[in-house]
C-alpha cells in the first residue's frame, strides 16, 4: 500500500455518545424491554404453524410451513422501540423454543409479562390444539444402516451422525441492503417463471411479502412515539433499497433478525460489514450528510443490538479482493474502535496477510490488549484463500470468505457450510492399536505411523458414509426459506438451502486430538524406538492401567519433544497427520459426491472426547481433556511465544478450508505501548510463515486464579474459551481449569 493510500486514523476522534453509554449499561446488565419478548417468537411461530395446518390440512410442504412461521412472527410480534435508540428491532431469544419451559405456572407468568391475553395463554397450553408440526408429516429416517454405523462410530468416539447444523450462516445481507425485500420478490418471480412455479418459490414469496411489512410496523410505532427520524428510515427499509448509512444499517439489522427467526440466533453471523456499509458511509461523508462521529454512533448502536452474553454472531473486517487489493477502509478501523470503546465481547475477526498495512494490524492488537476479552481474532488470507480454493471454491469467491460462529469459514451469501458437522478424534487411531495390543507387532516407527494413518483413513470412510446416509433426512426436515432467498444458487436452481441449493455446499469435518497424537507418536519414537529406554510392552501396560508408574509417565511428558516448541520432529508429525487426513477427505468427497472440508477445531468437545479416551503416550491420563484444536496440550509449550507461533505456522493449513483454531495465552504486559510494535512484528511474520488462525487471551494467571476463587470480584472478566469469548464466571470449572493450565507467555 502506497503511503498516500494509507488510511489516517486517530482513535481520539471518536467518543461514546451519552445514548450509547446508557444503552450499553442496559444491554450488558440485561435491563432492556427486549427481554420481555422472550416468549413471542415461540408463541407466534406455533401460531403460524397451527393456522397453516388449519388452512391447508392436506399440504405436506415443510418449506411452506417454515415460511408461514416466519411470516407469523413478523406480522404478530410487538414492535418495541426504546426511546434512546437509532437502530430498532429485537431478535427475541436464542431459538424457536427459547423462553418456553413447559412449566405452566412459570410460563403463565412470563406470557403475562409479554402482554399475552389469558385467552392466548390458555390456547398455548391447550393440548387439543393440533400442532401442524414436523412430526405431522412422513419423513425420511436414518434407518438401521445409519443406526448401526452411528453405534460403531460412538464406540470409536470418532464422529457423530448429524450432517446439518442450523443457525450457522452468513447470508447475502447485501441483497436486502441494495434491493430490499420488494426487489427480491421481483427476483423470485423472475426465476419462478423461468423454472416453473413450486412450493419453494411460494415460500420465498411469503418471506418477501412479510419482510416488506416489518419496517412499516416499526414506522407506525415510531410515529406514535414522535420519532419521525425512525419512521422515515423504516418507511423505506427493508421494503426497498437503502439510500444512506443509517438506512443500510437498519435494513441489514432487520434482515438479520428475520434470519434468526428462521432457525435461531446462535452463530448466524453478519460477515463483512465494513465492505457492505462503506459505500453508504462514503456517500454520506462526501455529501456532508453526516460526520464521522455520527457514523461511529451508528456503528456502536449496531454493536449494541448484536451483543449477547454468549456472542458468536461474528463480523469481519479487513481482507483483500481477487486482485490482491486491500479492502481495509475507514469503517474497518471504526468497527475496531467501537469494539474497544464499548468494552464488551463483540465477536469480530480481522483478515490480514503479509502485505496488510502494519498500522491496521497494530490497531487490532491494541484492541485485543485494551479490551482483554479475546477479541478481535485473526485469519490469514495468504493461507485461507488457497485453502478454500483447494476445497472447490473459485479464487474470486474465496477472497470473499468470512467466518461464522467461532472460526468456521463460509462464503457469505453463496455457501452452506454444514458447520461443526462431524468429528474425527485422531488420537483414537493410536488407542485402537494399544487396546488390542496390535501395536506390539510394529518393529519400527514408520510401520507404526502407517498403521495409525490406516485407522484414521477408516474413521474418515465411516464419517463420509455417515454424511451421505444422513443427508436425505436433513434435506427433508430442515428447509430454510429465508436463507434460500439470500443465498446464491437457491433461487436460481429452485432448490432449498438445505437441499444442496447453495452455490457451494460442503461439510465441515472437525479433526481433534492432533497435538496429543503428534506428542504421543513423538514420545514413542524417541523413548521406545530410538533411545530404547522403554519397551512397547511396558508402554502398553502403563496406558491400559492409567500410568501406575509416575516416573515413567513423567519421562514421556518431559523427555520427548512436544508440539508447540518449534521442534521439527514433532511439528512434522502433526503436519503429516493433518495432511493425510485432508487427503483422505478429498478422496472420500469424490466417492460420496459431497465435499468435505477439513477443520482442525475442537470447540468444547476436547472435554467430552478426552473423557472417553484412555491414557495416551504423551503422558495424558485416562479421561483427561485433550488439547484445544491446534493449540499445544496445555502447559507443554515451554520455549516462548516465538517458538509457539513457529510451530503453529509450520502446519499444512493450506489444505484445511474449514480453517484451524489456536488460542495463544499472552501476559497483558506484552500489549503495552513499549511492546506492541514487537508483538505486531511477530504476528505479521507468522502470517508470512503460514499461520492460519490465531486468537489471543490476555488475562494473567493471577487474575484467573482469583476469579475462580472469588467470582464476585470479576463479574465482567471475559476470556477466549474455544473459538468464542465468554465471561469467566459463566463457564464450568473443567473449562476454567483448562484455561488456567494453558501456558501464559510473558516474554517474546
Amino acid at each position: 500500500m502506497a503511503e498516500s493510500d494509507k488510511i489516517k486514523f486517530n482513535s481520539g476522534e471518536y467518543t461514546l455518545s451519552e445514548r450509547c453509554v446508557s444503552l450499553r449499561d442496559d444491554v450488558v446488565n440485561i435491563k432492556t424491554e427486549a427481554e420481555a419478548t422472550s416468549m413471542q417468537e415461540y408463541f407466534w411461530r406455533r401460531y403460524g404453524r397451527v393456522k397453516f395446518g388449519e388452512l391447508h390440512p392436506e399440504n405436506r410442504s415443510n418449506i411452506l410451513v417454515h415460511a408461514a412461521e416466519v411470516e407469523s412472527i413478523i406480522e404478530n410480534s410487538s414492535a418495541y422501540i426504546d426511546p434512546r435508540e437509532l437502530i430498532v428491532g429485537y431478535n427475541f431469544g436464542d431459538g424457536p423454543y427459547w423462553g418456553y419451559s413447559g412449566n405452566r405456572e412459570r410460563d403463565d407468568d412470563l406470557m403475562r409479562k409479554n402482554g399475552f391475553t389469558q385467552e392466548q395463554i390458555d390456547w398455548m397450553f391447550d393440548t387439543t390444539v393440533k400442532d401442524c408440526g414436523y412430526d405431522y408429516w412422513p419423513a425420511p429416517v436414518f434407518g438401521k444402516e445409519i443406526d448401526d454405523l452411528a453405534g460403531e462410530m460412538t464406540v470409536m468416539n470418532s464422529a457423530h451422525p448429524w450432517n446439518l447444523t442450523n443457525n450457522h450462516s452468513v447470508i447475502g445481507y447485501q441483497k436486502i441492503v441494495e434491493k430490499g425485500f420488494s426487489g427480491m420478490l421481483d427476483y423470485v418471480n423472475e426465476y419462478a417463471e423461468k423454472n416453473g412455479d413450486s412450493d419453494f418459490y411460494e415460500a420465498l414469496r411469503i418471506v418477501c411479502r412479510a419482510g416488506m411489512k416489518l419496517g412499516k410496523k416499526y414506522a407506525e410505532k415510531a410515529r406514535e412515539m414522535g420519532r419521525e427520524d425512525i419512521a422515515t428510515v423504516c418507511d423505506r427499509v427493508p421494503e426497498s433499497g437503502a439510500r444512506n448509512l443509517r438506512e443500510a444499517i437498519q435494513a441489514l439489522w432487520f434482515a438479520h433478525i428475520v434470519n434468526t427467526w428462521e432457525d435461531g440466533i446462535n452463530a448466524n453471523s453478519v460477515g463483512h460489514l465494513d465492505w457492505i456499509l462503506f459505500p453508504y458511509y462514503k456517500h454520506d461523508i462526501d455529501e456532508g450528510l453526516i460526520t464521522k462521529q455520527d457514523a461511529f454512533e451508528l456503528i456502536c448502536c449496531l454493536w449494541l443490538k448484536l451483543y449477547r452474553d454468549y456472542d458468536v454472531q461474528q463480523s469481519c473486517v479487513g481482507g483483500r479482493d481477487e486482485n490482491g487489493k486491500s479492502l481495509v477502509n475507514e469503517l474497518s478501523y471504526m468497527m475496531l474502535e467501537a469494539t474497544e470503546k464499548l468494552d464488551f465481547v463483540r465477536c469480530i475477526s480481522v483478515r490480514l496477510d503479509k502485505n496488510t498495512d502494519r498500522e491496521f494490524v497494530k490497531k487490532a492488537l491494541q484492541v485485543v490488549g485494551r479490551v482483554q476479552k479475546g477479541v478481535p481474532f485473526f485469519f490469514n488470507d495468504d493461507v485461507m484463500i488457497p485453502a478454500l480454493e483447494s476445497g472447490g471454491i473459485s479464487h474470486k469467491d474465496a477472497c470473499e470468505y468470512t467466518a461464522i460462529g467461532c472460526v468456521e469459514t463460509v462464503i457469505p451469501g453463496k455457501s452452506n457450510p454444514h458447520a461443526v458437522n462431524s468429528r474425527i478424534n485422531v488420537l483414537k487411531a493410536l488407542e485402537y492399536l494399544v487396546r488390542d495390543e496390535s501395536i506390539l507387532k510394529y518393529g519400527d516407527f514408520d510401520s507404526l505411523f502407517t498403521a495409525v494413518k490406516e485407522k484414521i483413513d477408516d474413521f474418515t470412510v465411516k464419517t463420509a458414509e455417515m454424511i451421505k446416509l444422513a443427508k436425505p433426512s436433513s434435506d427433508h426436515n430442515n428447509p430454510c426459506p429465508v436463507k434460500s432467498l439470500l443465498t446464491e444458487g437457491c433461487v436460481e436452481r429452485g432448490k432449498d438451502f438445505n437441499d444442496s441449493g447453495a452455490k457451494y455446499d460442503y461439510y465441515h469435518v472437525m479433526l481433534m486430538g492432533v497435538p496429543n497424537l503428534a506428542d504421543s507418536l513423538a514420545a514413542i519414537k524417541t523413548l521406545v524406538y530410538d533411545k530404547k529406554l522403554y519397551t512397547m510392552e511396558q508402554l502398553v501396560f502403563q496406558l491400559k492401567n492409567n500410568w501406575p508408574d509416575e516416573a515413567m509417565r513423567l519421562d514421556f511428558v518431559n523427555k520427548s519433544p512436544k508440539y508447540g516448541n518449534d521442534i521439527k520432529i514433532v511439528d512434522d508429525i502433526a503436519g503429516e497427520i493433518i495432511e493425510f487426513s485432508c487427503c483422505c477427505m478429498d478422496r472420500e468427497s469424490e466417492r460420496i459426491g459431497l465435499r468435505m472440508h477439513a477443520q482442525p477445531f475442537t470447540y468444547l468437545w476436547m472435554i467430552e472426547h478426552g473423557a472417553k479416551c484412555m491414557a495416551s503416550a504423551d503422558g495424558r491420563r485416562d479421561g483427561e481433556i485433550l488439547a484445544y484444536s491446534l493449540s499445544p496440550m496445555q502447559g507443554r509449550d515451554r520455549e516462548g511465544l516465538t517458538a509457539l507461533m513457529n510451530s503453529i505456522s509450520s502446519l499444512p493449513t493450506k489444505h484445511t478450508p474449514g480453517t484451524t483454531s489456536a488460542i495463544v495465552e499472552i501476559d497483558p504486559k506484552l500489549f503495552s505501548e513499549e511492546n506492541i510494535d514487537c508483538l505486531t512484528d511477530i504476528l505479521m511474520t507468522s502470517a508470512a510463515k503460514g499461520i492460519s488462525n490465531v486468537q489471543f487471551n490476555t488475562v494473567s494467571l493471577e487474575t484467573l486464579l482469583d476469579a475462580q476463587a472469588h467470582p464476585e470480584r470479576h463479574m465482567n472478566l471475559a476470556v477466549r474459551v474455544s473459538g468464542f469469548s465468554q465471561k469467566f464466571n459463566l463457564i464450568g470449572k473443567p473449562l476454567q481449569d483448562h484455561i488456567i493450565a494453558r501456558t501464559k507467555h510473558a516474554c517474546i
